[in-house]
């Protein structure tokens, strides 16, 4: 059965990227090397309620219905995911950081599995390919 859903859906690599130790899982599986989860798309607690399991987007619409007069500084879960995320940076409005920040998916915009100097040098060599 197991075979029969994999033949029924495509998966690319970034499914199963972990956004904390920067590995691509080859399963959705709790990993030995890194003990982190994937489900193929990263999900984040919310650090006002403990709630857990939401996208972006839902964490977003979570706390924009719940707590968005709830003033508290937290560890924002989504800037300690992404590769030069900071576990000690504190945020005294995550609401308001949510929804200043967090309106996109960084995946989108950024090769989250490239270095930053790397993608500093992609940039520039991009910026020099400009068709006018």
């Amino acid at each position: 059965m197991a075979e029969d859903l994999s033949a029924a859906t495509s998966y690319t690599e970034d499914d199963f990227y972990c956004p904390v130790c920067q590995e691509v899982l080859k399963t959705p599986v709790r990993t030995t090397a890194c003990q982190h989860v994937s489900s193929g798309h990263p999900t984040f607690k919310c650090p006002l309620c403990q709630e857990s399991n939401f996208t972006r987007q839902r964490l977003l619409d979570h706390c924009n219905s719940n707590h968005l007069f709830q003033i508290v500084p937290v560890t924002c879960p989504i800037c300690v995911s992404l590769p030069w995320g900071d576990p000690s940076q504190i945020t005294r409005n995550f609401v308001s950081h949510l929804n200043q920040r967090h309106q996109f998916d960084y995946g989108e915009f950024v090769n989250l599995q490239l270095d930053e100097e790397t993608q500093y040098q992609t940039a520039v060599e991009e910026s020099f390919q400009v068709n006018i």
